[in-house]
């Protein structure tokens, strides 16, 4: 993976860590701590010697962390790093046991073996590598919820066996093997509405006030939606002129012209940069655009959309980003309909499934084999249920802990940890006492984006009268007309009916330049039918489809692209990393657990 891998570390308790595995990720250095060996690349050590961060943002909502405070920290007291920015991340070498500790989203991406599992134990900032370490079967069901959602849930990973760190936990490889130490229950007590508008608004003007000390050239990423809009807010007017703002141009987007009169009108820097021309990559580069994606998010998420957007990014300055990642978790993500307190059974986490989560990442019919599909939609259905149980009997809270601790964590952190070494990500409203604040919330004070519009009129009322990109201003949402309800009926009706177009039409949304990209990569595959046969020693997947997409009689869908590449990548092996041919040898072959 030596271009591909992002820096990181490699922990085993089984001695020399595999050369094969070793010899992916490039030069590295190596640590002993006992009887574990932990290498590590493309990061310095503190000074102590034994600390190496493992992400580019070390910061409190009140300034920056250096590395001498987090190696005194995670030496004495760990847990207190887990209330650093995501995303975070940190491992240490003691004389006797390697020790990794999570921010609270558990946003940058780290893993480990499961406690007690036959094999080595292993510490890792990429499951590959741990899963290849391991000599790790396939996890049929985290491939099954891959299929139909695009990414994960809870902590599996594609490898049995190999689990991704909880948030806010410390995890501790030493003779005794694996230990996880969880983060404790934090109370929630509710909260009232006021009361969080103005505590929420206090720690975004700290937030931004210090990040702009420390980087006075931070860049913005502006959209026409409210949550970026809210970062802008709580930036004094005063300090806005010469501000640098980034918007990303997409057709049929309206975000271009709603942030560029916003910058207009405060004096800002605004670069707006479109999509770039896929057309000229050849077949080639594509594929080996969206393999060192696929390396990059461990196969857990799109490859084929990060591609993209790599290529259009080539276009930006990569310094550091100002992102509003995170208000989503404050306005009741996966709502509809009347906001009551009620229970859920099955039957609702399977029509959730159905409606909001299945249909945009989900691959074609036929692609599967049928046994493996039908298995694989009831296991689906069964970690969607499992994924809203842990988070209580109430079904609106009960999502957000779904959209919080699983779509956030696995999708979203898996993506940002994937560009974090090419431009430092700050996600002001991802701070652990913003979300601390959002979890005390009610459910109905969070609805129709309450919350959060009456958020944007304490920090900027100014800002808070002009409308969002497709939407009302937020002074709308705060101070709703007696009309309001029912456009917001409309607005979800109109909503609910493109998901059911959708779903009849067996399609999904391919991501931004993600179709032409796609096309590439199916005609890199059938120039070379190496792919072709490494797939098809999985079991899992339909050989006549396999052997029609070959043919050219199937074009399958960008979704189906990503999650193919994804099981390549992890069922090759090392070899995955170096580009060069992948044998559907014993790896592929062995199939998958269903554990």
């Amino acid at each position: 993976m030596a271009g591909a891998t992002l820096p990181g570390v490699l922990a085993s308790d089984a001695g020399a860590l595999p050369a094969e595995v070793l010899a992916a990720v490039g030069d590295a250095a190596r640590l002993d701590a006992g009887t574990v060996r932990l290498a590590h690349w493309g990061l310095g050590p503190a000074a102590d010697g034994r600390t190496v961060q493992l992400s580019r943002v070390s910061r409190r909502a009140s300034g920056a962390v250096g590395p001498e405070e987090v190696a005194r920290l995670i030496a004495a007291d760990p847990g207190a790093l887990t209330r650093l920015l995501p995303p975070f991340a940190a491992a240490h070498a003691r004389d006797d046991a390697v020790l990794m500790v999570a921010d609270s989203m558990g946003f940058r991406q780290l893993f480990h073996s499961a406690p007690g599992a036959a094999g080595p134990g292993v510490l890792s900032t990429s499951a590959l590598l741990a899963g290849w370490t391991r000599g790790a079967e396939l996890d049929r069901v985290a491939v099954g919820v891959q299929s139909l959602l695009g990414w994960q849930l809870g902590q599996r990973t594609l490898h049995d066996g190999v689990r991704k760190l909880e948030p806010a936990a410390t995890v501790e490889l030493g003779a005794d093997g694996v230990r996880v130490t969880p983060a404790e229950a934090e109370p929630a007590p509710p909260i009232p509405l006021d009361r969080a508008v103005t505590e929420a608004a206090a720690v975004l003007r700290t937030a931004l006030a210090t990040l702009l000390d420390d980087e006075p050239d931070a860049v913005l990423q502006l959209t026409g939606g409210l949550d970026s809009r809210l970062l802008l807010s709580a930036i004094p007017p005063a300090r806005r002129r010469g501000l640098h703002a980034m918007t990303l141009s997409v057709p049929g987007s309206g975000d271009v012209g709603i942030a560029s009169g916003i910058t207009a009108r405060y004096g800002m820097v605004h670069d707006v940069r479109g999509l770039a021309d896929l057309g000229g990559i050849d077949p080639a580069e594509a594929w080996e655009l969206c393999r060192s994606a696929a390396l990059q998010l461990d196969g857990m998420s799109d490859p084929v959309a990060l591609a993209a957007l790599g290529v259009a990014e080539r276009g930006f300055a990569q310094g550091v980003r100002i992102s509003g990642l995170g208000g989503e978790v404050a306005r009741g993500f996966y709502y509809v309909g009347r906001v009551q307190d009620k229970p859920y059974t099955r039957k609702d986490a399977e029509q959730l499934a159905a409606w909001r989560m299945f249909v945009n990442e989900a691959v074609e019919p036929g692609l599967l084999t049928a046994e493996f599909s039908g298995w694989a939609r009831e296991a689906a259905n069964g970690e969607v249920y499992a994924a809203l149980l842990r988070g209580g009997d109430e079904w609106f809270r009960a999502t957000d802990t779904l959209y919080l601790r699983d779509r956030m964590q696995r999708w979203a952190g898996a993506t940002d940890t994937a560009v974090g070494y090419r431009r430092v990500v700050v996600n002001p409203m991802l701070d652990h006492d913003f979300l601390a604040i959002s979890a005390r919330l009610t459910p109905q004070d969070k609805a129709h984006s309450r919350f959060l519009a009456a958020l944007q009129l304490e920090l900027d009322p100014e800002l808070g009268r002009l409308p969002l990109e497709g939407r009302p201003s937020p002074a709308a949402y705060a101070h709703p007309s007696p009309l309001h309800p029912v456009a917001q009926t409309v607005r979800t009706g109109t909503r609910l009916v493109k998901k059911a177009a959708q779903r009849a039409r067996r399609g999904n949304r391919p991501p931004a330049g993600g179709e032409v990209l796609a096309r590439k990569v199916v005609q890199a595959w059938r120039e070379d039918g190496t792919v072709r046969d490494v797939l098809g020693g999985t079991g899992l997947l339909d050989e006549k489809w396999l052997d029609d997409m070959m043919s050219g009689a199937v074009e399958p869908r960008p979704s189906s692209v990503g999650f193919l590449t994804n099981l390549f990548v992890a069922v090759s092996g090392p070899v995955a990393a170096s580009g060069t041919r992948a044998p559907a040898g014993p790896q592929a072959e062995r199939g998958a657990s269903s554990s």
